[in-house]
C-alpha cells in the first residue's frame, strides 16, 4: 500500500508538470517524449520489469534532462525507491540532488531522507534532518492555533502528546501521543483514530451491522500494532495511560539507534503519513 500511494502521489506530480512541459521547448535531446516515457515507466505494472525498468528510465531521464521542471520531483520518487531496494547511499545523493534542484521536501519526505541518513551511517545528519522533519510537521499543526500540545520529558527522550480540535467520526485521526529519542533514531506514535474498515472487517465475520471503533494503535517506522480498540465513546484521556507508557518503553530502544536493530537494515519508514499526520483544512 506504502508503495502504491507514493507512485500515485508520483505520478501525480508529473501530470501537474503537464501544462509546464507542453509549452517549453525542447532542451537539447530532451523533449515531451522523455516525460512521456518517464510516465510509462511510473505506471508500468510487471512484477518482474517495473522496478528495474523505472530506474533505468528514471536514471536515463536524469542524464538527459537535468534541468527540467520534473527532475526534482523525479530525483524525489527514486531517492526512496533506492531507499526502499536498500542503497541507501544512493538515496541520500538523491535527496541532495532533489534539494540542489530546488524541490521543497515536506515533512514526510525529510522523515524518509533521515531513514536514508541513518542506513548509511550519518547519524549526526539524521538526528538534524529527522528534528527538522517533526519542527515542519509542527508548524502544519500549528498553523490554526486550535491543536493543543503537552511535552512530556521522559528516560531517553520525549513524549509529545497532541491533541486536535472537532472531535467528530469524520476527522482521520483524534490524538497522538509522539516519542521522539533524545539522540540518533527515528520517532515513534501511538495515534488514536476512527478504523471503519476494521469495523466493517469485524461486521461481516459478525453478521452484526458495523458499529463506530476506535483504536489506539502503535505505529514505528518499521511495524504498526493495536494498542487498545473500544466500541463505546471514550474520552481522549482515557487512553492517555496506555498510549503514554508504550511511547516511554519505546524510547528505551528506539529504532536507529545505536545498540538497537542495524541502521542498514531500516528501509524507509513505513506509512508515515499516519505517523505524522496533517489533518485537513477545516478539521
Amino acid at each position: 500500500m506504502a508503495n502504491y500511494m507514493n507512485t500515485i502521489r508520483f505520478v501525480g506530480a508529473l501530470l501537474a508538470f503537464a501544462a509546464f512541459a507542453a509549452g517549453t521547448d525542447a532542451e537539447g535531446g530532451c523533449n515531451r517524449a522523455d516525460v512521456a516515457q518517464l510516465h510509462g515507466a511510473a505506471l508500468r505494472t510487471s512484477p518482474e520489469a517495473r522496478p528495474t525498468y523505472f530506474k533505468l528510465t528514471s536514471d536515463t531521464f536524469l542524464s538527459d534532462c537535468p534541468n527540467r521542471a520534473e527532475a526534482a520531483e523525479t530525483r524525489l520518487i527514486v531517492a526512496r525507491k533506492a531507499l526502499e531496494s536498500g542503497h541507501a547511499v544512493d538515496a541520500v545523493a538523491h535527496y541532495e540532488d532533489a534539494i540542489l534542484g530546488g524541490a521543497t521536501l515536506s515533512h514526510i519526505q525529510r522523515l524518509d531522507q533521515s531513514v536514508a541518513l541513518l542506513a548509511s551511517g550519518m547519524t549526526s545528519e539524521s538526528l538534524e534532518v529527522r528534528n527538522l522533519a517533526i519542527n515542519t510537521w509542527l508548524e502544519e499543526l500549528s498553523a490554526d492555533g486550535t491543536t493543543r500540545f503537552d511535552v512530556r520529558k521522559s528516560q531517553g527522550g520525549v513524549v509529545l502528546a497532541v491533541s486536535f480540535p472537532h472531535q467528530d467520526p469524520s476527522v482521520s485521526v483524534y490524538a497522538l501521543w509522539l516519542a521522539i529519542p533524545d539522540g540518533p533514531g527515528l520517532p515513534a506514535a501511538a495515534i488514536l483514530r476512527p478504523a471503519p474498515m476494521r469495523a466493517s472487517l469485524q461486521a461481516l465475520r459478525t453478521g452484526r451491522q458495523p458499529a463506530a471503533l476506535t483504536i489506539l494503535e502503535q505505529r514505528t517506522c518499521q511495524d504498526a500494532r493495536i494498542l487498545r480498540e473500544t466500541l463505546q465513546p471514550a474520552a481522549i484521556e482515557s487512553f492517555d495511560r496506555v498510549a503514554s507508557e508504550a511511547m516511554r518503553t519505546y524510547l528505551r530502544r528506539p529504532d536507529g539507534a545505536t545498540g538497537s536493530e542495524p541502521a542498514p537494515s531500516l528501509a524507509g519508514c513505513l506509512m508515515s503519513e499516519l505517523m505524522l499526520p496533517v489533518p485537513e483544512p477545516g478539521y
